[in-house]
């Protein structure tokens, strides 16, 4: 009995090895950076193109830990302009902030747009969920001063109602 458990961790820590070297001899022609940019690109594409929105929003939440795992130095521009333009997207707007605030001042190009997006999650704060607080944190991380909470919200007018 002994000696067949045995012979099974050993089985499964010679499977495990060589998965581990084929792995590796497969990533062995990319350095770090390239293999970090596309995990995130990888990411990023779920971000855009999830099934549903609860897969959309996972996906950005896992961006958000990504970027807090990988120095900013490692994350090339590209990836961050893609960074950057999930932004225009509700659903995970909240963890995209939080990854932008985790690159911090490479990632100034978000600024224009954090800035014109922090007037309108303001307002939605003030209704319950919003990525206000993760935007003014990127803001600062970036060397921005947001402005100050709460910002007067513009009247939006609502659509006419459908008289049918």
């Amino acid at each position: 009995m002994l000696k067949c458990r045995f012979t099974l961790r050993v089985a499964m820590i010679a499977s495990s090895l060589f998965c581990l070297l084929s792995c590796t001899a497969q990533a062995g022609n990319k350095t770090s950076r390239e293999q970090i940019n596309e995990q995130l690109e990888a990411v990023i594409a779920t971000v855009r193109t999830g099934a549903t929105t609860n897969i959309r929003d996972a996906a950005a939440e896992h961006l958000s830990d990504l970027t807090r795992q990988v120095p900013p130095s490692e994350i090339d521009h590209k990836t961050i302009a893609d960074i950057v333009s999930l932004l225009d997207l509700p659903i995970g707007r909240l963890w995209v902030a939080s990854s932008l605030a985790n690159i911090g001042p490479p990632a100034k190009m978000a600024i224009p747009k954090l800035q014109g997006l922090l007037v309108v999650e303001d307002c939605l704060q003030l209704a319950g969920l919003s990525a206000s607080f993760a935007i003014r944190r990127a803001l600062e991380r970036m060397g921005v001063t947001p402005p100050p909470f709460p910002v007067p919200c513009p009247k939006i007018s609502s659509p006419p109602m459908s008289t049918e």
